[in-house]
């Protein structure tokens, strides 16, 4: 029974985690009508997508359960290191992005995060629903493998919440730190399983670490840091390699100043902020009070010598032809 449920929450925990602090990364930020609707069409496009993605994991776990095909453990560890290699590529594009992620890019992120443990997930459910349907079965196994994901989708939930709740200087921070290390672990995973799936091979295939029953999958202090870091008892040499080299340069993105997202050039807003005080205040019209902006000693452009020189580029010029 405890196999069952942790099963169920190792496989949703990841991908809710990852879809809630993407959609609070997405939905904050400062802006007027247009930034909001913007940003409400992106979270709206990263929940489409990852609930696509749970009804196609849904689907084709049903296909490969009752019909006539099966999917091959190795061909299911080729699928979800592509899915994991393609839903860690995606989410960095999506949230690097200068100009902010568009609603097509959120739901492809949020609909690979999905996918990507979504499959093996389902194809479990769909076998605790046909040994819950057996004469001598039980329903124990999938009333856990549910409360897995339930358990999973209430601690992604909160965290989602918990994010919103910071001030948006911490918010970047703290949301780019936590989707730089789950990301990582989703890179590391899916290479070792395109390892252990037969396209790596035996590429670094030699063990860089044995922790044992340190972080054993059967308990629960192991389940979540298999759910959240993909931090397996026996990583490969390339599975840390690739690990690592993620981690860091993401992580130093995510705490800089300028952090993930939106950058803004230095002194553009300055700029934009004087420039509006000069064309409010400087008397670019015939009828323009002259005290704000134009007379010496006023504070306006005359007071310092490069700000006069830049006086007729700030403020239009003059329309009387007066240089001053």
């Amino acid at each position: 029974m405890l196999g069952s449920h942790l099963a169920g929450l190792r496989g949703g925990l990841e991908a809710a985690l990852l879809v809630g602090v993407l959609a609070a990364w997405w939905g904050a930020g400062r802006g007027g009508a247009r930034a909001a609707g913007r940003r409400g069409v992106t979270v709206r496009g990263l929940w489409t997508g990852a609930a696509a993605a749970g009804v196609a994991a849904l689907a084709v776990g049903w296909v490969f359960t009752y019909g006539t095909r099966e999917l091959t453990p190795g061909a299911l560890k080729v699928l979800g290191g592509v899915l994991s290699v393609a839903a860690a590529g995606c989410v960095t594009w999506a949230v690097l992005r200068p100009d902010g992620a568009r609603a097509g890019a959120a739901g492809a992120a949020g609909f690979l995060v999905v996918a990507r443990e979504g499959t093996a997930t389902a194809l479990f459910l769909w076998a605790a629903v046909s040994a819950a349907r057996d004469e001598a079965g039980s329903a124990g196994p999938l009333g856990m493998v549910l409360l897995g994901l339930g358990v999973a989708a209430l601690l992604g939930w909160g965290a989602h919440l918990g994010v919103r709740r910071l001030p948006e200087a911490r918010l970047r921070a703290v949301a780019g730190g936590v989707l730089a290390a789950v990301t990582a672990g989703v890179l590391a995973r899916g290479v070792r399983d395109l390892q252990d799936g037969g396209p790596l091979g035996g590429l670094l295939a030699g063990r860089a670490v044995d922790l044992g029953g340190a972080v054993a999958p059967d308990r629960w202090p192991g389940a979540l840091l298999e759910g959240v870091l993909n931090v397996s008892p026996d990583p490969t040499v390339l599975q840390v390699a690739v690990w690592a080299l993620y981690l860091v340069p993401a992580l130093a993105l995510a705490l800089a100043p300028v952090g993930f997202g939106r950058s803004v050039p230095v002194g553009v807003e300055e700029q934009k902020r004087t420039d509006a005080r000069a064309g409010a205040g400087g008397g670019a019209g015939p009828g323009g009070p002259r005290s704000a902006g134009g007379r010496r000693g006023g504070g306006g452009a005359d007071t310092d010598g490069e700000r006069l020189r830049d006086g007729p580029r700030r403020a239009g010029g003059r329309a009387d032809g007066d240089p001053r």
